[in-house]
C-alpha cells in the first residue's frame, strides 16, 4: 500500500509553514473526504496543476493541502484583516473553485501574524 493510500484512512492534523518567516497554518484533513479523486479534481481546476504536483513529489493530496495552506497563509499575513480561525475558515469554504472541499480541510490553528503596532515600527529617515 503506498503512503498515498495509506494517509487515506481518516483525519490527520497538519502543520504547514513557509521556508521565510514565523507563519504557520495547522490543518486537520479529512481523507475520506479529500480522496486522490476530490484532490485531482481541486489541483486540476487552478493552472500550475502540474507544478504543484511535482513539488509534491507526485502527490496530489497533498498538493492540494499545500494548496489551502498557502490560502489560509495569505489570510495570516494580511494585517488588514483581523481573522480568527473561524473567519479564516468561512472564507476558505466561499473561495471559488473548492467545491466539494467543504469539510475536508478546516484550519485548526494558527500562529506568526505580523506585529505592525505603530509602538513598534522603527523610522529611519533618508537622504533624498
Amino acid at each position: 500500500m503506498s503512503a498515498q493510500t495509506t494517509r487515506c484512512q481518516g483525519i490527520r492534523r497538519y502543520k504547514v509553514e513557509q521556508d521565510w518567516g514565523d507563519a504557520e497554518v495547522t490543518l486537520d484533513v479529512d481523507h475520506r473526504v479529500l480522496t486522490i479523486q476530490l484532490a485531482t479534481q481541486l489541483n486540476s481546476f487552478w493552472t500550475g496543476a502540474e507544478e504543484r504536483l511535482e513539488a509534491a513529489d507526485g502527490d496530489v493530496v497533498m498538493a492540494v493541502v499545500k494548496m489551502a495552506a498557502a490560502e489560509f497563509l495569505g489570510w495570516v499575513l494580511d494585517v488588514n484583516q483581523s481573522l480568527n480561525v473561524v473567519g479564516m475558515q468561512k472564507e476558505f469554504d466561499e473561495l471559488e473553485g473548492w467545491c466539494g472541499a467543504n469539510g475536508a480541510i478546516r484550519l485548526a490553528d494558527f500562529d506568526g501574524r505580523p506585529d505592525l503596532d505603530s509602538e513598534v515600527l522603527r523610522v529611519t529617515e533618508l537622504e533624498v
